[in-house]
C-alpha cells in the first residue's frame, strides 16, 4: 500500500509540473543534463516529459517486493523532474531579465498609448486588464496547486504584482471613463446652451 501511495504521489508532481509548463511543451531545451538523467540533450520539453512518463511506467510495471526497487526509481524520477524544474525556472527567469532589459520600447509603447485618444486609450486599457486577469489568476491557480513552498511562495508573490497592476489599471480605466462622461456632459450642455 504504501508503494502504491508513493507512485500517486509521484504521478501527481508529475501532472503538475507538466500543467505549469504546458504552454511550453514545443520549446527546445538547450541545457546539458546529466546523461544517467535523460537519453539526449537539445529537445523539446515534451521529449523530456516522455522520459519521465517512461520513468514512472516503469516504476508502475515493477513487480518487486523489495522496497529498495521502488526506492531508487523514485529518486531516479525526482531527479528527473528536480532537474527539469530547475532548468525551466532558470530559463523563465533569464526570459523575464531579457524582457525587463527590453523596458525602453515597453516604455516607448506606453508614452505611445499615453497619447491615443480617449477612446482608443481605454481599448488597450480594457485589453490589459483582461491581460492581467488572466494572468492573475494563471497564478494564483499555479499557487494553489504548488506543493514545494518555494514555488507556492513564488507563484504568489507573480499573482500579488499581477493583482496590484490589475487594480492599477482597472483606476485608470474608471478615470479615463470618468474623463470621458464629463467630456460628454460638457458637449452636450453646450449644444443645449447654443
Amino acid at each position: 500500500m504504501l508503494i502504491q501511495q508513493l507512485i500517486e504521489k509521484l504521478e501527481q508532481k508529475v501532472q503538475q509540473l507538466y500543467q505549469i509548463h504546458s504552454t511550453q511543451l514545443e520549446e527546445k531545451i538547450f541545457t546539458k543534463f546529466d546523461r544517467t538523467l535523460f537519453s539526449e540533450n537539445g529537445q523539446t520539453l515534451s521529449f523530456y516529459f516522455a522520459e519521465i512518463n517512461q520513468t514512472l511506467i516503469r516504476m508502475k510495471s515493477l513487480d518487486s517486493n523489495d522496497v529498495n526497487h521502488y526506492n531508487f526509481i523514485a529518486e531516479h524520477l525526482f531527479k528527473q523532474c528536480n532537474a527539469l524544474s530547475e532548468t525551466l525556472n532558470r530559463k523563465n527567469m533569464t526570459f523575464t531579465q531579457q524582457k525587463r532589459q527590453q523596458n525602453p520600447t515597453i516604455k516607448k509603447t506606453q508614452h505611445s498609448i499615453h497619447k491615443l485618444p480617449p477612446r482608443e486609450r481605454l481599448e488597450k486599457y480594457y485589453e490589459a486588464l483582461e491581460q492581467l486577469n488572466n494572468l492573475y489568476q494563471q497564478h494564483r491557480d499555479f499557487a494553489l496547486t504548488q506543493n514545494d513552498p518555494i514555488e507556492k511562495k513564488r507563484m504568489a508573490e507573480l499573482a500579488n504584482s499581477y493583482k496590484h497592476r490589475r487594480r492599477k489599471c482597472q483606476e485608470a480605466i474608471d478615470l479615463l471613463e470618468e474623463y470621458l462622461t464629463f467630456k460628454e456632459e460638457q458637449k452636450s450642455s453646450n449644444t443645449t446652451d447654443k
